[in-house]
């Protein structure tokens, strides 16, 4: 079985991830992982959304808007069971989809993610810190989500592209809940 999870800054992706290798045994990649150990492999110390999102869009530009989908994919079979966390462009959900996944959008209000946001990068060292200002998280947000260059990141169209939608605005346990009620669904369709 493999899982794309594509969702806004601070949805959950990951938490939703983690979850599907902790009850259900995925292995669990994450683009952002992949784009942070490329910096990283390039000297960069610190990290930031804008250096992470240049160097996606980069490798996009000169190797195809599917890059990163295709070097998360290496070496998968359809009997594994995978989740990809953080789907930002349509190539890359159009490529977990001819693989034989699906799409999962995982959802939260604007107001619950710039407050997961904010304590992320308080707690991260691996993040420059520096006040996050709400206005300045809508508008980066914006850049993410609608983006008409076909390698760069396109948000709202990966998340036109989901199956299936799951909200994360209350408690990791309700959270979870809603997690265990989709992959009840997913794996009794699949039978």
């Amino acid at each position: 079985m493999l899982i794309g999870v594509v969702g806004l800054n601070g949805s959950g992706k990951d938490t939703f991830a983690s979850y599907l290798v902790e009850k259900y045994g995925f292995l669990h990649k994450d683009f952002g992982q992949e784009i942070r150990d490329e910096l990283k492999s390039l000297g960069k110390n610190f990290l930031d959304r804008i250096e992470m999102i240049n160097l996606g869009n980069e490798r996009r530009k000169m190797f195809g808007a599917d890059y990163w989908a295709k070097r998360l994919l290496k070496g998968y079979s359809k009997n594994k069971k995978l989740v990809l966390s953080s789907v930002r462009n349509p190539a890359e959900a159009e490529t977990i989809i001819s693989n034989g996944g699906i799409i999962v959008e995982v959802f939260a209000s604007i107001e619950t993610r710039f407050k997961r946001t904010v304590a992320r990068v308080k707690k991260d060292p691996a993040y420059k810190h520096g006040d996050i200002v709400f206005e300045d998280f809508k508008n980066k947000e914006l850049l993410e989500m609608k983006n008409p260059d076909p390698t760069k990141q396109q948000t709202l169209k990966c998340i036109s592209m989901a199956k299936h939608k799951v909200d994360n605005n209350g408690s990791i346990k309700e959270f979870q809940k809603r997690i265990d009620e989709l992959m009840n669904e997913l794996m009794y369709s699949t039978n």
